[in-house]
């Protein structure tokens, strides 16, 4: 019995993916729960495995290709035990309908409708004729179906506009995520930026004292574990940074549990992970879990729920030299910290000058959940512990 496999609602309010790469071809033999595919979410990547055994007789959509939660991925023969298990009911149109499992899968009668110039067009530009709509009589597929097809899925190098030659990429993967997520949070966040600088050398003794004991442990101490330690109490002095706003209920929602996230940069694009439950755990479980996780988002091995659930980010752009940016609020938060590139700088220390490591922090708001002088207070906060980091030790893990 021929059936389809679509793609399947994974949670997390993800709606949509892209198809990253095919692990099968047409004509394959798989055993169920075979990997099928990889496909990008706005969340991770997703490997996704077949519902049944059976032969491969057609993919659908190409590498690359943009697909909703229901659209259908493969039809796959599937034989024996599996395919008398499809309670199937039989349509008008002579295309049976039934479910195995928590896959919908359906027997396919689906003609294609294209001339043998069509077919060979399509052939010739890699264009799966059963993805494409036909516009022609009857539902035809045309000449112009095909070219628009692989015109929606294919760069255009040797295009011209006004001035010169130019190159049309698809927006794909992670930066379309970002692209999306970034428009979003531009639109609905009233969002302020304030700076500061943060003398961390005595920071720097501690960390270079503790450093050896870490790398015992198989520990990497970084200053980022220390920039979260000294970021939750003033989460907890100022709740309204861990925090969102329910626009519809006109409410803002306190969060009692500090999530943090980190944004790393990855191959390709942007990723935030999440540390949960941040203020239970001391420095060296701090350090040996973002550098397990940022690990795991370079190579894209990192689960969903890794992803979701951070009440506060931190992004580090000093690892590229930056000094101070505007970071860009992980939606729906309402601040975000972001962390400069760390350097000896001569300043004034009781009237003489001194050369001292200094930690630049630049703190995004939205001013619609806070006001400047509460946002200057919590940068306070924040660089009390670091300037201090005996305050980290008295205050507990």
């Amino acid at each position: 019995m021929l059936c389809e496999f679509k793609f399947p609602d994974v949670g997390e309010g993800i709606a949509e993916g892209e198809i990253v790469r095919w692990l099968v071809k047409e004509g394959d033999s798989v055993e169920e729960d075979q990997d099928l595919l990889e496909v990008e979410t706005d969340k991770a990547l997703l490997t996704l495995n077949s519902p049944y055994t059976g032969k491969v007789t057609q993919l659908h959509g190409k590498e690359g290709e943009i697909i909703k939660v229901g659209d259908v991925l493969t039809t796959i023969e599937a034989g024996g035990e599996q395919a008398t298990a499809l309670e199937a009911e039989k349509k008008d149109s002579g295309t049976v309908v039934g479910t195995l499992g928590d896959n919908e899968v359906v027997e396919v009668v689906r003609p294609v409708q294209a001339t043998p110039a069509v077919r060979a067009l399509a052939k010739q530009m890699q264009i799966d004729l059963a993805s494409v709509k036909g516009t022609g009589p009857g539902g035809r597929i045309t000449k112009e179906d095909v070219e628009t097809a692989a015109a929606k899925t294919a760069p255009q190098a040797g295009a011209e506009d006004a001035y010169g030659s130019v190159e049309k990429i698809p927006l794909r993967g992670i930066r379309r995520t970002v692209a999306k997520r970034m428009a979003e949070a531009s639109k609905r966040v009233a969002e302020v930026t304030i700076w500061e600088d943060a003398d961390i050398t005595e920071l720097e003794q501690v960390r270079a004292k503790e450093r050896k004991v870490a790398e015992e442990k198989g520990v990497k101490l970084t200053y980022l574990p220390f920039l979260i330690k000294a970021v939750l109490p003033a989460l907890k002095v100022h709740p309204y940074f861990n925090a969102s706003l329910d626009e519809a209920a006109e409410a803002i929602i306190l969060k009692k549990y500090f999530n943090v996230g980190i944004a790393v940069d990855t191959p390709d694009g942007l990723i935030v992970f999440v540390i949960k439950d941040a203020d239970r755990k001391n420095i060296l479980d701090l350090a040996k879990e973002t550098a397990t996780l940022a690990e795991k988002a370079r190579h894209r091995k990192i689960d969903l729920h890794e992803l979701k659930g951070s009440t506060f980010t931190i992004t580090n752009y000093g690892v590229v030299g930056a000094s101070y940016g505007t970071p860009i609020i992980n939606y729906p938060e309402v601040a975000i910290l972001g962390l400069g590139k760390i350097e000896d700088r001569p300043v004034v220390r009781n009237g003489q000058i001194a050369i001292r490591k200094i930690m630049p922090l630049s703190l995004a708001f939205d001013h619609r959940v806070i006001d400047g002088v509460e946002a200057g207070r919590f940068l306070g906060v924040v660089i009390q512990h670091l300037e201090d980091p005996n305050l980290m030790l008295i205050e507990g893990k």
